[in-house]
């Protein structure tokens, strides 16, 4: 049985055309009024609002209605998407040597994990919905129509996306997409980026990735990423920085230009509060348990843990002076208070 990278949704989201906006080339979303509702919409401006980073695609300006047709600008990307690289090399521009392979993984995991911090969830991973600058190799999320806000189980949009990236506990038990199944997407396509092999959507789990990938460099982190069990799978900020160590030197800075606050133009009439304005949920608090140092010795230094200043300290007879001034010393200078003279049993060694 075949699994298709289609979206998993009725009728058509609009298209996309190339076009001049505000002096600067745009890729311009259409979406015919009658296919996509005033909340979607809503849902829609809120993502790119908060989806501000280098490897998320831009909203360029204001949402509006022309024609009958919603107008969305979005960033034009001079470059490639993902699945040109991966599955059609005569096509594609990039040369995909080791520095290059691992700019393009730190960046789009760098995308997803920024997009998990916002709670946001994609839902719609796939190669086509990644795509690579050709002058800098950026990869860039792009294609966030269906992407949802997701806390403490509430969803803001429906459930959709792709048969081919979707996670086990999608594809065999319906549960509903969130940040795990997204991590799930990831690891697939790390592991088919690094093959440049169409992996069997069943057949992904850790024995397969350690089969093709085996002593290559990402091979272990992605077998975390693909963990059959949800609540084993790791997330993306358990993951970043060994994504980050194994793609090593060559990846690109960030562009200050991508970090601006998001443009204030965007606006849809009586925009609702989604539910991405509550509180971070457990799972997305940055960083998670199980990645802080809790060693003590790593905590950040309490008042009652601090070095002494030297005005604090008290001088010793062999090192005052004999002089009159100094031998009665101010009360400043005089032997510690109390609490400091018998420090707490925490801080003793």
């Amino acid at each position: 049985m075949a699994y298709s990278t289609g979206t998993i949704a009725k009728g058509c989201f609009g298209k996309v055309y190339k076009q001049k906006y505000n002096d600067t080339w745009a890729a311009i979303k259409k979406v015919p009024q009658h296919l996509i509702r005033q909340h979607d919409l809503e849902r829609e401006s809120e993502v790119y609002k908060k989806a501000n980073h280098p490897n998320i695609v831009k909203l360029l300006g204001k949402i509006n209605l022309k024609d009958g047709k919603w107008i969305i600008p979005l960033e034009f990307i001079f470059g490639e998407d993902l699945e040109t690289t991966i599955f059609k090399a005569s096509q594609s521009k990039i040369q995909l040597t080791p520095s290059i392979k691992g700019t393009i993984i730190t960046g789009m995991c760098e995308g997803l994990y920024h997009l998990h911090s916002k709670d946001i969830v994609h839902q719609d991973l796939k190669p086509e919905n990644i795509m690579v600058e050709h002058d800098t190799n950026r990869a860039v999320i792009i294609d966030l129509g269906l992407a949802k806000f997701f806390r403490y189980g509430q969803n803001s949009a429906i459930d959709m996306g792709n048969e081919a990236y979707s996670a086990p506990e999608v594809l065999q038990r319906g549960s509903q997409r969130d940040q795990r199944s997204d991590v799930w997407a990831m690891g697939k396509i790390i592991t088919e980026l690094c093959a440049r092999v169409r992996l069997y959507t069943p057949s992904v789990c850790p024995a397969k990735i350690n089969d093709i990938l085996k002593d290559q460099p990402y091979c272990h982190v992605v077998c975390r990423m693909v963990n059959p069990d949800p609540t084993l799978r790791a997330s993306m900020g358990g993951v970043m920085s060994e994504i980050k160590r194994v793609g090593g030197p060559g990846i690109n800075p960030v562009q200050k230009d991508y970090l601006k606050p998001a443009t204030p133009h965007i606006s849809v009439e009586k925009m609702s509060p989604a539910p991405g304005h509550r509180g971070a949920s457990p799972m997305n608090r940055d960083p998670s348990l199980v990645n802080r140092d809790l060693s003590p010795m790593n905590r950040d230094p309490t008042p009652m843990n601090r070095h002494q200043q030297p005005m604090n300290r008290g001088l010793s007879p062999m090192d005052r002076d004999r002089t009159p001034m100094n031998r009665n010393p101010l009360p400043m200078n005089r032997d510690p208070s109390p609490m400091k003279r018998d420090p707490n049993p925490m801080n003793r060694h």
